[in-house]
């Protein structure tokens, strides 16, 4: 008996969607002074980062 062979076909691959990564946390400024070291990010909001330069650098 002659079977009839059939076509080899790809698989259709799944493709998984990107995952929405966060912003990355850069480091913007890093203050040393006395005994006092200050590491400030960038995802630390604007209006604490501006408090928090006030009372160091007073």
């Amino acid at each position: 008996m002659i079977e009839k062979q059939q076509p080899i076909v790809a698989l259709g691959h799944l493709t998984k969607p990107k995952k929405a990564r966060p912003p990355r946390n850069n480091l913007l400024l890093n203050l040393k002074k006395d005994d006092l070291e200050l590491n400030l990010y960038s995802s630390l909001d604007t209006e604490i980062m501006n408090k928090l330069l006030e009372k160091v650098l007073l």
